[in-house]
Parts: C-alpha cells; sequence; structure tokens
C-alpha cells in the first residue's frame, strides 16, 4: 500500500470539532489547538455537515452522538463531498462498539475515546491527520474479541463470534453493523444456539459472558448521584483541567509581563536618579 507523503512538520490541519457537549467542546478545542488550527465547531449533526460543506476542512472531529443526523451520516456525507478530508471518531465506548463497522463503512479513518487522555488523543491525530488508521486499544479489544479458551469445543467461526457477542442488539441492528441480510443473522443465530447448547439467544449472551467475552454495544457505567457515566465524567474532568491550565497559563503570562514591566520601571527610575 502506498504510503502518504511525509508533510512538513509546520503542517496544521485546518479543523472542525463536532461536539454535542459544551464543556467538552471548549476543553477539546484547548488541548488539539497546539497541533491543528481549529476553523469551525458544531453541536449537532446538520450544523456540522453544513459548517464542513463550507469550510472544506483538512480533518474532522466527530462524535457519534449528535442530534438530527448522527455522527455516521455526518461522515459518510462528509466523506462522500470531501474525499481528502480525513475524520477522526471521538466518542465513547457505547458508540464506538455500537457503530465501529458502519463508520468504518462510512469511512472514518481513526477512532478514539473521549476518556483516553492527551497522549492517546495526540497520537490518534498524528497518525489520522496523516492519511493513516488508527484505533484507540481499548476499541479495537472490544471489537476485535478472539474466541476464549474457555470454550474449547464450541467451534464457533469468526463470524458467529461477531453475532454472538452484539445478541443484545435487536437482528436488524446486528444486520446494519456487520452489513449481513437479516436471514443470515438469523442463520447464524441458530447455529451458536446449537453450538452453545441453549435454547434461546438470552442464555447464549448469559453463556458468552460467562465464557468470557464482552457483550456489544459496551454498556457505561454510570454515577448514580449524577446519572452521567463513568467516561462522560472523565471527559468532563479532562475538559475543565485543560481549561483550568490555559487560565494558569494566562496567569503567568500576565506575572512575566508584570515583571518585566516593573524591571523596566525601576531601570528607568535609576537612571533619572543616579
Amino acid at each position: 500500500m502506498n504510503q502518504p507523503p511525509p508533510r512538513h512538520p509546520a503542517f496544521r490541519p485546518r479543523t472542525v470539532v463536532c461536539e454535542r457537549h459544551e464543556l467538552i467542546r471548549f476543553g477539546l478545542k484547548r488541548v488539539v489547538s497546539e497541533v491543528v488550527d481549529i476553523v469551525g465547531e458544531a453541536n449537532d449533526g446538520m450544523v456540522a455537515t453544513e459548517i464542513i460543506r463550507r469550510l472544506r476542512p483538512d480533518f474532522v472531529m466527530l462524535d457519534v452522538d449528535l442530534d438530527i443526523l448522527n455522527g455516521v451520516e455526518v461522515c459518510r456525507r462528509v466523506v462522500q463531498e470531501l474525499p481528502n478530508s480525513n475524520v477522526l471518531v471521538l466518542t465513547d465506548s457505547y458508540h464506538a462498539t455500537k457503530y465501529h463497522n458502519q463508520l468504518m463503512r462510512a469511512g472514518a479513518r481513526g477512532f478514539c475515546l473521549k476518556s483516553s487522555g492527551p497522549r492517546t488523543l495526540f497520537e490518534a491525530i498524528e497518525q489520522t491527520t496523516r492519511g493513516l488508521p488508527y484505533c484507540d486499544p481499548k476499541i479495537t479489544q472490544l471489537v476485535k474479541q478472539q474466541p476464549t479458551s474457555s470454550a474449547p469445543n464450541s467451534n464457533l467461526t469468526d463470524r458467529e463470534i461477531e453475532v454472538l457477542i452484539r445478541l443484545d442488539l435487536r437482528n436488524k441492528e446486528i444486520a446494519e453493523e456487520l452489513d449481513m441480510k437479516l436471514r443470515t443473522v438469523e442463520k447464524h443465530i441458530e447455529c451458536i444456539l446449537a453450538k452453545l447448547k441453549v435454547p434461546t439467544r438470552t442464555a447464549a449472551a448469559l453463556k458468552a459472558v460467562q465464557l468470557g467475552y464482552v457483550l456489544l454495544p459496551k454498556m457505561p457505567g454510570r454515577d448514580p448521584v449524577t446519572g452521567l457515566s463513568h467516561e462522560q465524567t472523565v471527559a468532563e474532568l479532562q475538559a475543565e483541567l485543560s481549561i483550568a491550565n490555559e487560565h494558569l497559563k494566562a496567569l503567568l503570562r500576565q506575572n512575566e509581563l508584570l515583571k518585566e514591566a516593573l524591571t523596566d520601571k525601576l531601570r528607568s527610575q535609576g537612571k533619572d536618579n543616579p
């Protein structure tokens, strides 16, 4: 496969950030502005599509959980209209694991969790803006699950495992995510039930968990008081930290300017009073 040409070190891709949560969007802009030029932002899918179409950015950071148009449809439209724009999906485990394959088919270049932190985010940006694929290891671990050693005699195929770990979804949703016909999904489920020796899909899902698989989409743990998912809480804390860091930098710069002004004033007074 041909590698993209190396970029000039000063290259800062023109970027649009699409994130529905204002605090996270605000903090995210503060973090990524070190390496990209933010030229636009949006909090819903329709606005995102219109801004991207008008500004024609090099790079799009896209949440999946958007109003009016979800991230899958936004990604599809962006890639169709601006094939040279690279899309990094920045979302949570639930949406990443529910729509991963659909986003891949829509043309998403990279996947990163909001809760992963700046180091992983910068790595994702570096790869994705160069036109290279990137997937947060935590997402890969969930969507590319391998046969477990606990079930050596089940003889499940890779495709059956893909269906098995999605049994919490409706058949139609499984078909959309795995790009299968509905009848094919039904046949796979029949084979799974027979191989696992269980009577129902609910029993098969329970058996899957017992065997060490993680059912998708990955349901988020939630704070019992706030109702927010743990990932959302972490993402908001990181946003608040980045904003606080910006304020601290501004105060330090102001302090340096004051010191310089005071030094200049004292030096001037020393000259006036030899």
